[in-house]
């Protein structure tokens, strides 16, 4: 529940109103290279407390963002190489926004871009904020533009001791273009990547990528409403990537949403390499949720094949999560 907070000020002045947030997520996930069932899983406690406050045109978001392992075996194949989340706390988002502005946002921080969709900004599991600066624009009817520049990439899956660096700096430029239609959303994005100066040699990428996304939704009955869309991706100029070349894929996804009741997704991407990620093969990837008021349940399944000619790993994982949201 928001609260309202008068502040002693000149006349006039806009109230402050705080909004106190906390999510909280217990997960079950299991990974494995060939086959499931073989060990090597983990139980996971995440949980996201902040506060938003707003001001008018003004609002500014602080929320943390901790994962703590109660359980992690690795007795299985995969010992060693697992892609479980590590034990983490670090800062999630910390942005200010003004909309004072005509049909225009423009926010500064550290903040979630998902630009065309988490997966082409290189997401996982949502989870990967940037230090940026954005402006989004709505000044014409249908069509939307989208701009950030970011100075810094991290992710909850970068630990001090892990494998991934903490923060990655570059200079990197994300760009979209959408316009709205009855029967769906048609956007083209383009992103510049530059992060040579990144310490750990394995994340230094510099690439553009260019592509476009159709996506929308249509119900076919009182409480039924099924969701789809398809994707291109083309990745060029992969001079410094851990996987050259020029890799283009294209993604399908559909969504079966019955309310509140449950949610189904089928996505299949191939060629994953983009300019923030360096996956390189085909994954399909299987979800199915449920919500009511406050509670969601979820499952995840994933399989992932790299192309041939690489170093990466084949992997199946499995996701089972329960979640409060206040």
């Amino acid at each position: 529940m928001a609260l309202s907070v008068l502040a002693a000020a000149p006349l006039g002045a806009q109230p402050i109103e705080l909004s106190p947030i906390l999510g909280t997520e217990l997960r079950y996930e299991q990974y494995a290279p060939d086959r499931l069932l073989a060990g090597d899983d983990a139980i996971l406690l995440r949980a996201r407390p902040g506060i938003a406050l707003s001001s008018g045109v003004w609002s500014f978001d602080a929320v943390s963002d901790a994962a703590i392992k109660l359980r992690h075996d690795e007795s299985g194949m995969t010992a060693g190489r697992s892609t479980m989340r590590p034990d983490a706390f670090q800062l999630g988002e910390l942005k200010l926004q003004y909309s004072g502005l005509p049909r225009t946002a423009i926010s500064l921080g550290r903040q979630h871009l998902g630009l065309a969709g988490a997966a082409l900004t290189g997401d996982r599991d949502g989870e990967q904020t940037f230090d940026a600066a954005r402006l989004r624009w709505t000044g014409l009817p249908g069509l939307s533009a989208d701009v950030a520049y970011a100075w810094s990439s991290s992710s909850l899956w970068a630990a001090p001791a892990g494998p991934l660096p903490v923060s990655v700096p570059g200079e990197n430029i994300f760009a979209q273009l959408s316009w709205a239609s009855p029967l769906g959303t048609l956007s083209g994005y383009a992103y510049q990547i530059d992060q040579r100066n990144a310490a750990n040699s394995d994340f230094r990428l510099l690439n553009q990528v260019v592509g476009a996304r159709f996506s929308g939704s249509r119900r076919i009955g009182e409480t039924i409403r099924i969701g789809y869309a398809m994707g291109y991706v083309r990745q060029t100029g992969s001079i410094a990537n851990a996987t050259s070349g020029a890799p283009t894929y294209w993604q399908m996804g559909s969504r079966f949403d019955l309310g509140e009741l449950s949610a189904s997704q089928i996505n299949y991407r191939r060629f994953a390499a983009n300019g923030i990620s360096t996956l390189n093969g085909e994954k399909l990837s299987l979800s199915t949720s449920a919500t009511r008021g406050k509670l969601t349940l979820g499952a995840t399944y994933n399989d992932f094949r790299p192309v041939p000619d690489t170093n990466a790993v084949p992997a199946r994982d499995v996701k089972l999560s329960v979640g409060l949201l206040f």
